[in-house]
């Protein structure tokens, strides 16, 4: 019982430092894309739609760790930080609920593949943030930085902070 209860705690307290380590990351690694990328014109004309989403993908990531599945905490943990990105971006319920979905479909039935993960993160960040039906792959490379970054630090992330 008592273990229990102590899971349920870190899983909030770990909820809690996940939000406040991707508000941070959101303007890191916008800036990193910024200097990295500085002739990549989309990064300053879609500078809010690109943190909305660097954070909202950060977040969709590590809601699929493994130590939530099944966990009694899940709806606590998926409100508050769903409730937080809401606060923020009061627009953003709408591109959270497809990057959950976009991640839901990645992993559907399929062992999951670190590449394929990243690239399926980065097409969803590509197509949320351009508006674009299709792509032009000499405009993905800041989107595939991003989604190695999200899958490489936030996937399994829940699972790393119980360790």
């Amino acid at each position: 019982m008592i273990d229990r209860k102590n899971g349920e705690a870190s899983l909030k307290q770990s909820s809690r430092r996940l939000y406040a380590e991707i508000f941070s990351i959101k303007d890191t690694l916008y800036n990193d894309l910024l200097e990295r990328f500085p002739e990549d014109a989309s990064l300053k004309e879609h500078a809010e739609q690109w943190k909305v989403c660097i954070m909202t993908a950060a977040v969709s990531t590590a809601l699929f760790s493994t130590a939530l599945a099944g966990s009694k905490e899940f709806p606590y943990v998926y409100s508050y930080l769903h409730l937080k990105l809401q606060a923020l971006y009061p627009a953003s319920e709408a591109v959270f609920e497809d990057c959950m979905a976009a991640i839901a479909k990645l992993l559907n039935g399929t062992e999951y593949h670190s590449g394929a993960f990243a690239e399926g993160l980065a097409l969803w960040l590509y197509f949320t943030i351009q508006g674009k039906e299709s792509f032009q792959e000499e405009e993905t490379l800041p989107f595939l930085l991003a989604g190695q970054y999200m899958n490489q630090y936030f996937y399994n992330w829940f699972d790393t902070q119980q360790s």
